[in-house]
């Protein structure tokens, strides 16, 4: 078991654990916002999200030598929150890349939309090899084109995740100690 009490990564039965938010080094661990949108045309009754991995817009450069530990999700689109949940017929899907590791998914499991959420818990770290790499997002699924949505000729999909980007070298330093092989972790 872990005895260091300056990060909390171990739990007492030895599995691993995300850092508390009360444990990380806020004072030099700037946020950071990633974005992704993506539009689906009604085709027969029908908008479908099937995309290949497309790039996120971020509002800051990804850094080889930081963590990100994302924080929360937040799921919305261009239409009324009763259409898209009584519509819905392949409950699309979230997922991240990085081009690093030749767009591998990012999340052990996609991120589920079945309903809109704003700021929902997702507690995990990652990091990169390379600075300035490339996230890439996709959606996959599908809603029918209801009474609602008759007339709406597209419907945009946005997921935002906001994460923490750490930089305190002695953060690091303790939790690659700990950790020297991993690169992603999540709770």
């Amino acid at each position: 078991m872990n005895s260091n009490k300056d990060i909390s990564v171990m739990d007492q039965t030895d599995k691993l654990m995300i850092p508390r938010l009360e444990d990380l080094p806020y004072w030099t661990s700037p946020p950071v916002q990633f974005v992704y949108r993506s539009t689906a045309n009604v085709i027969a009754g029908t908008y479908t999200w099937a995309d290949p991995p497309t790039i996120l817009t971020y509002s800051r450069p990804v850094l080889e030598t930081a963590i990100y530990y994302i924080r929360n999700i937040s799921m919305s689109a261009n239409i009324d929150a009763l259409d898209y949940s009584e519509n819905l017929l392949a409950i699309p899907q979230f997922q991240m890349y990085l081009q690093s590791t030749g767009k591998t998914i990012l999340f052990r499991e996609p991120v589920i939309m079945a309903q809109f959420f704003e700021q929902m818990d997702f507690r995990f770290l990652w990091n990169t090899n390379q600075d300035n790499d490339i996230l890439y997002g996709s959606f996959v699924g599908s809603l029918a084109q209801g009474a609602g949505l008759i007339g709406k000729g597209s419907i945009t999909l946005t997921a935002v995740v906001l994460a923490q980007e750490i930089v305190d070298d002695s953060f690091i330093t303790l939790f690659r100690q700990n950790y020297p092989t991993w690169n992603r972790i999540q709770e």
